[in-house]
């Protein structure tokens, strides 16, 4: 069987490759995958696209432009609070 074709993790076929598929192939699935991912999760930062999730509750995720971070409301801070707002929104 041919190795298939994907760009993005949808068009992934699970069932591939299949047992029968040479073994020199292996390193285009590989190939193939590497592409997926970077176009799936694109990020020019070496950090974590999502930062560790533990210990940040009624916290909002917030950006530089480059790396994602963990940013707090202040109780005090209209701005704020309208960010995540916002952010719970999908705004």
């Amino acid at each position: 069987m041919a190795v298939e074709s994907a760009s993005w993790v949808t068009q992934l076929v699970d069932t591939n490759p299949v047992v029968g598929d040479p073994v020199g192939e292996g390193d285009d699935h590989l190939r193939m995958i590497k592409t997926v991912l970077k176009n799936s999760f694109p990020s020019t930062s070496t950090a974590a696209i999502v930062p560790n999730m533990s210990g940040q509750s009624g916290k909002y995720l917030t950006t530089n432009g480059t790396d994602a971070s963990w940013g707090t409301v202040s109780a005090g801070d209209p701005a704020g609070t309208a960010v995540a707002m916002a952010i719970a929104l999908g705004g």
